[in-house]
C-alpha cells in the first residue's frame, strides 16, 4: 500500500512539473510545449515620444534656452589658439553657447574649446518643448498670392524739338606779320635810363646820344650800338664820361664802358 502511495506521489509531482514548469517538460518529454510559450506575459516597451521636428530653436529668444544640453553622440571638440582637440562621449551635458541655424555652438566646459553639432545630435528639442509656457512652434509655411502691383502708368512727356545746332564762330584768321621797322636806338637808351635799369648815372647827366649805323658782335651776338656822353664830378673835378649801350630788339640789354668793355652796373 506505502509503494502504491509512493508511486502515485512520484506521478503527481511529474505531471506539476510537466505543466507548470516548461524547462522540466523539455527534459521530460523532449517537446517543447507551445501552450506554455503561447501563455508567457508579452512585455510591450513603449515607444518615445515622437521628436518635437516642428520646433525652431533659431526662433526662441537666448534667454528661454537652455544653459545646458545632453550629447546624443561623440563629440570632438577644437581649440582653435592651442589647436588641441578632445572628445565628449554621448550622455554627456555641456554648455549651449548660441545657435546658429540647424546647428548649436557648444562648449564643454574646459577653455576655449568649442564645437558646432546639428541640432538633432542634442536634447535641445525635447527641453525646449517641456518648457512651462510651451515650445514656440514654427508655423507651417502657406503660400499667399499676391497680386503683381500695377504701377500707374506715366503719362508721355511731350515731344521736345532738338535745339538747333550752334556752329562754331570762325577762327580770325591770322593777321600778316608786319616786319619790324629800324629801331631808334637813342629813344630806346632814353627809355633803359628813365626805367632806373643803369645806377651810374642819371638822366638829367647825359649831355649827347649818338646811334652807331654799325652792329657789333658780342659772344656770338648781333647788337646795335648806341653811345652817349654824359658828365660826372670826380676826385680830379667834373669830367664827361662815355657809356656804350648793347641794343637788341626794343631793350638795352647791357651798358658797357667802350675802352675797357666791362659792363655798367
Amino acid at each position: 500500500m506505502k509503494v502504491f502511495l509512493f508511486l502515485i506521489g512520484i506521478a503527481a509531482a511529474g505531471l506539476l512539473g510537466y505543466s507548470f514548469e516548461p524547462s522540466m517538460r523539455y527534459s521530460l518529454t523532449g517537446k517543447e510545449s507551445l501552450k506554455g510559450k503561447d501563455s508567457e506575459p508579452t512585455i510591450v516597451i513603449a515607444e518615445p515620444e515622437a521628436k518635437p521636428r516642428n520646433i525652431d530653436p533659431s526662433k526662441f529668444p537666448q534667454e528661454r534656452l537652455p544653459k545646458k544640453v545632453t550629447l546624443k553622440g561623440d563629440v570632438e571638440f577644437s581649440d582653435k589658439k592651442s589647436e588641441l582637440t578632445m572628445k565628449v562621449t554621448a550622455g554627456s551635458k555641456v554648455n549651449l553657447v548660441r545657435v546658429e541655424g540647424f546647428n548649436v555652438v557648444i562648449n564643454p566646459g574646459v577653455g576655449n574649446f568649442e564645437g558646432s553639432v546639428p541640432i538633432a545630435a542634442t536634447d535641445l528639442r525635447e527641453l525646449l518643448a517641456a518648457l512651462p509656457d510651451g515650445p514656440m512652434e514654427s508655423e507651417p509655411e502657406t503660400e499667399t498670392k499676391t497680386e503683381p502691383k500695377t504701377e500707374p502708368t506715366a503719362e508721355p512727356e511731350p515731344e521736345t524739338m532738338p535745339e538747333p545746332e550752334v556752329m562754331p564762330e570762325p577762327e580770325p584768321e591770322p593777321e600778316p606779320e608786319v616786319p619790324a621797322g629800324p629801331v631808334d636806338v637813342v629813344a630806346v637808351m632814353k627809355s633803359s635810363i628813365q626805367a632806373g635799369e643803369i645806377k651810374e648815372f642819371s638822366f638829367d647827366q647825359v649831355m649827347d646820344w649818338e646811334a652807331v649805323e654799325e652792329e657789333e658782335t658780342f659772344d656770338g651776338e648781333s647788337y646795335k650800338i648806341g653811345l652817349l656822353t654824359y658828365k660826372a664830378e670826380t676826385f680830379v673835378g667834373v669830367r664827361t664820361i662815355q657809356a656804350k649801350a648793347l641794343v637788341k630788339g626794343n631793350k638795352v640789354a647791357r651798358w658797357l664802358w667802350p675802352k675797357s668793355g666791362m659792363e655798367i652796373k
